[in-house]
């Protein structure tokens, strides 16, 4: 009589361990698919990706984003909307050609 009780234990547990394992699988938001999404520390990891523009759907509750080593000839207006809590952009080596106007200021104190 057991045994059911005991299977399905070990069942969840299987399911479940991968979610803690893995930062981007276990994030309860957003994150665009080639990116890393670290949920606790709101660092969002998007290196060397290949990215032509800003990946969409990243979760709102960024603080640091990280596109450094990307193809991002321009960044347009609006890039960056929604991510009301970023403070910290790493665009090193990412190929920026152009900047639209207000791209970092958008709603938000300084970036």
């Amino acid at each position: 009589m057991c045994l059911p009780s005991l299977a399905l234990l070990f069942f969840l547990l299987a399911f479940y361990t991968p979610l803690w394992l893995f930062p981007s699988v276990a994030c309860s938001r957003l994150c665009p698919h080639q990116c890393i999404c670290y949920e606790h520390a709101d660092l969002v990891d998007c290196r060397k990706r290949g990215f032509q523009h800003v990946p969409r759907g990243l979760p709102h509750a960024t603080w640091l984003l990280e596109l450094g080593g990307n193809n991002l000839s321009q960044i347009g207006t609006g890039a960056f909307a929604g991510l009301w809590s970023l403070r910290v952009l790493v665009l090193t080596n990412s190929q920026i050609q152009e900047l639209q106007p207000q791209v970092g200021t958008q709603g938000r104190g300084e970036l």
